[in-house]
This record gives structure tokens, sequence and C-alpha cells, in this order.
């Protein structure tokens, strides 16, 4: 033991007699190890940021749309499209749906009291704001009758308020919509970017029987139905009923397979939280190409120091140090520099992370393994770039040392 603390002492003495060059050797290990924790981290922030929006549409929501294969770089229809029968199928026969609304998009120009702004409408019914868990701010959201009516009225979201009519009051106030005019009956609470950056506020909801007839010119399919179960804990149960009630509307056969797709919140998060996870490991791998440039710096100032140090060597050889001696000195020489490098560098990946939040607002934890990555990453480094210059070292032949120049 005592022996070892003396290695240990030495090995310090030869760091601490060149620091300049250890600080620069140590950079390469400090800027990887803080970009490994800042990459992961960043990674565990937006996957935790898109699984709470997710979490934010309730526990039980089921989408349902038609089965799609990308081909050649678009989307081809797979199967028959979800129509009206559909939706009477559900909403009649359904046990464990509890709220059920069609929805059709469409791209279109809005007019407003100060200007014009190009968006998506929404054609829904009454029962999506429920099932979406969306908030009306100001004013109400259309009723079932007027979904049956057609009634041109609509809710819109923060930022079309702000384009269209800023600075007043949106509700009862006439807006065009593909030179149709609709009624603002609504003002949906502002909600920020989604799950994948857009804007949730940049949105027009409607009746979907008046964006069918209106704007569509009778358009009878929809773009999906959405539909929320009992409870979280019937959605399994919510997805079979409406499996088996849609094979009944497509007049699909036992031995075929199914002509549409149903989505569940659980399957969303898992889809979320997979891709998220790959990112993160990929740029997380990036990030620590940095750390085998470090490792490279450790391993050519090692070699640089042996080679000053031959004449150190062959003394401490001659009077009786063992190769294991030599070996274990310099080896922790690199793994000393490795790890203090790394320890400097978990610092700044901390700091960087709160420099970030501050900056951006965007939330990035500094999770535990990240860190322990890191350090072992420094750790591994040290050990694998510095045990070749050491061993060159322990190999020495005492007498050419003590002759080198």
């Amino acid at each position: 033991m005592k022996q070892f603390l003396k290695i240990f002492k030495v090995a310090f003495q030869a760091i601490n007699k060149n620091r300049t060059r250890s600080i620069l050797t140590m950079l390469g290990i400090i800027i990887g190890v803080a970009a490994v924790i800042m990459t992961i981290s960043a990674g565990e922030g937006a996957t935790q940021q898109v699984q709470d929006q997710i979490s934010g549409l309730g526990t039980n929501l089921l989408m349902i749309s038609t089965k799609e294969e990308h081909r050649g770089g678009i989307n081809v229809r797979m199967g028959r499209p979800i129509e009206k029968k559909d939706l009477d199928i559900l909403q009649k026969s359904s046990v464990w749906m509890s709220k059920i609304s069609p929805l059709v998009a469409i791209g279109a120009q809005v007019i407003g009291a100060a200007g014009y702004v190009s968006t998506t409408v929404y054609g829904v019914s009454n029962q999506y704001f429920d099932i979406l868990s969306r908030e009306i701010v100001s004013g109400n959201a259309f009723t079932a009758e007027d979904v049956t009516t057609a009634r041109k009225f609509c809710v819109i979201g923060e930022t079309i308020r702000e384009e269209i009519f800023p600075g007043q009051d949106p509700i009862g106030r006439q807006i065009r919509i593909n030179k149709v005019p609709f009624t603002v009956v609504g003002l949906l609470k502002e909600e920020g970017e989604g799950t994948m950056g857009q804007d949730q506020d940049d949105i027009v909801i409607a009746p979907y029987t008046t964006v069918q007839n209106r704007l569509f010119g009778h358009r009878r399919g929809y773009n999906m139905i959405m539909a929320s179960a009992l409870s979280e804990d019937h959605i399994l149960d919510a997805e079979i009923e409406a499996t088996e009630l849609l094979r009944e509307s497509h007049r699909i056969l036992d031995q075929d397979e199914d002509d549409f797709e149903i989505t569940t919140q659980i399957e969303l998060q898992e889809i979320t939280g997979n891709v998220t996870g790959i990112l993160t490991i990929i740029l997380g791998a990036i990030a620590s190409i940095s750390l085998i440039v470090g490792g490279i710096g450790i391993m050519n100032i090692m070699l640089v120091s042996v080679t000053e140090r031959t004449r150190e060597i062959g003394t401490r050889l001659a009077i009786g140090a063992r190769e294991s001696d030599i070996l274990t000195q310099f080896l922790i020489e690199a793994i000393v520099l490795s790890l203090t490098g790394g320890i400097l560098g978990i610092i700044l990946g901390i700091i960087g992370n709160q420099i970030i939040f501050k900056a951006t607002g965007f939330y990035i934890p500094t999770v535990a393994y990240s860190v322990l990555i890191g350090f072992g990453f420094a750790v591994l480094v040290g050990v694998v770039f510095g045990y070749f210059p050491a061993r060159k070292a322990a190999k020495l032949n005492p007498i050419d040392a003590l002759r080198y120049e």
C-alpha cells in the first residue's frame, strides 16, 4: 500500500510539473464529457416534454384512420376511407367509448378584420373538445345542434386571434374561410407548441358537417375518427371493440387483415419514446467522438512524457524499480488526467444545461446516468489510451535508457 501511494505521489508530481500541458491535454476530455452529458440530458428533456404533452391529452385517447403505407416518398392509402357509416356504427354500438368525433382537415385562408392568415381548419363534432381536453377561455364551443344543422360557427386559437383580431375580442365577429363567412363563437386556451413542434394555437375548429358541405363540397370521408375510452383501464377494451365494429362495417373476412389503423394514447407514447430514445443514443454517440479525440491527446502527451523522462525511467529501473512499478506510474498519470478532465467535464455539463435552460426556457434535466456514462467514458479513455505509453515506458532497457540524451 505504501509503495502504491508513493507511485501516486510521483505521478502527481509529474503532472504538476507540466501544468499547462496537462490542462490542455485534459481539455478534450472536459469538452467530451460535457458534450455527452448535455446531449443525453437534452434528449431526456425532449422525451419528457413530449410525454407530458401527450399525457395532457388524457390517457384514454384512440385515433382511428385508414391504413397507409409509405411508398416513393408519399403515403399511399391501403384500405377503404373512414366514412359516415363507420362513425354511425361506433356511435350506436360502442360500449367502451364515451365520446366520439370525426375529424376532417383542410388548409385554408382565413380573413378577418386586420388581415388574413393561412392555417388549418379542423371539422369536428362538439365532443372533440372533451376528447382532447381543449378548453374555451372566451365564448363557447359549438353545440351538437350546430353540428347537426351545419351552422357556420367556429372556434379559433390564440395565434389566429393575434393575426386577424389583434387586441380585440373575437367573439361574435365574422371571418371568411375560403370566402365562406363564419361567426367566431369561442376562443381556445393557449397551448403553445405540440409534440412535433407545431403551433397548437394556429387552428380554426368548426362543425365537421359545415366543413364537409361548405369547404369540401359534400365530401363523405373523414381523415380520422377520434374517441375516448370510458377510462384508462378500459382503453384496450375500447380498441378491441372498435376493431370488431369496423371489421364488421368494412365487411372484412376473418382471414383478412384490417384496412384501418387504431392508435391509442399508450402506443403513441411508446412510439415517441422510442424515436426520441434513438435520437438521444445517436447524438450521444456523436458527442462521444470528442472523448476519443481527447483520449488520443492523452496518449500523445504520455508518449512525449516517456521520451522526455527516458533517463529518469532508466535510473529507477537501475536502482530496483520493477516493470510493473513503471507501468503503474504512467498508467496512473494517464488515468488522473482523464479523471480530472471527467470531473471538470461533469461540472461544465451541468452548468451548460442550466445556461441553455435560462437562455431558451427548454428544461434539460441532468439525469444521473448521463453523468455516470460521461465519467465512465473518461475512466475508460484514461486506461485504454494510457496503457500503450505506460507499457512502452515499462519495457525500456535500463542501460539504453541511461545512455539516452
